[in-house]
């Protein structure tokens, strides 16, 4: 057992230092860590008009003896969190999120079984209500995450995005509602496993809307959610600190008692 699984087998609560700051978060008790980041390729999907991850080579062992490399992509490519000023001008850029409000417990509301039966499902409030009334009230200050089972698409762009003839893509969502109920919740952000929290039909991305307007984050392409409880779990999120940002990249983790 590493130094690392042994710190994070114990209940304790954490305080991340910076030059800047110091904050305390929730104490949690971890034995485990689940990746919920997909790996970045030239392949992967992305939003129809936005940018692709693409990776050049700039030196490499046989020209300087080491190997360094340049990429480019959109704010929103890959797995990635949104910023309420991503649609809030004002709002919390990317830069500014709360600490405490990355590593904070996680919820997972699986709907895997209704997207099957409709690529366009969105997430409903009765949804959420079901989930309560198993597990108690959603808490506050937390990441609620849908489980639509699209992250197992991720590898078939053209299956992950499904878009028809008419340039309409379907995928599932959270519905506007049910955005409006964790917002009274005092959530600190959602997250799904799709290119949005609105479905793929949508024009208004009322959802993104009820959020940021909130100043709660959003958090987009997540993998590997089929791991993660329905309760019980510690999400990190590494988001880029980008100044100015709306969007950034991040690498985020579920720690498992």
């Amino acid at each position: 057992m590493s130094l690392i699984t042994k710190i994070c087998a114990v209940t304790l609560l954490f305080s991340i230092t910076t030059a800047q700051a110091e904050t305390s978060i929730q104490p949690f008790s971890a034995s485990k860590a689940i990746d919920l980041t997909h790996a970045m390729h030239d392949d992967m999907p992305f939003w129809p008009g936005g940018v692709p991850f693409a990776k050049e080579a700039l030196v490499t062992y046989e020209s300087g003896g080491y190997l360094l490399h340049k990429f480019v992509m959109g704010e929103n490519t890959g797995t990635h969190v949104d910023a309420p000023s991503h649609f809030i001008e004002g709002n919390l850029g990317i830069d500014s999120l709360p600490i405490d409000q990355l590593i904070l417990p996680m919820i997972v509301i699986d709907v895997k079984s209704k997207v099957e039966a409709n690529p366009d499902y969105e997430l409903s409030t009765q949804d959420v209500r079901d989930w309560e009334s198993k597990y108690g009230s959603i808490p506050k200050d937390s990441l609620v995450v849908m489980n639509s089972g699209w992250h197992s698409k991720f590898n078939d762009s053209e299956k992950y995005i499904n878009m028809d003839s008419d340039n309409v893509m379907h995928f599932p969502g959270y519905s506007v509602k049910a955005g409006e109920y964790l917002v009274k919740r005092g959530v600190a952000g959602i997250g799904i496993d799709t290119l949005s929290l609105d479905h793929g039909p949508s024009k208004t991305f009322g959802t993104h809307v009820v959020m940021l307007k909130a100043n709660k984050y959003q958090v987009e392409n997540m993998a590997n959610l089929d791991a993660v409880p329905a309760i019980g779990a510690t999400a990190v999120i590494g988001v880029l600190p980008i100044k100015g940002g709306s969007q950034a990249q991040a690498r985020i983790f579920a720690l498992i008692p």
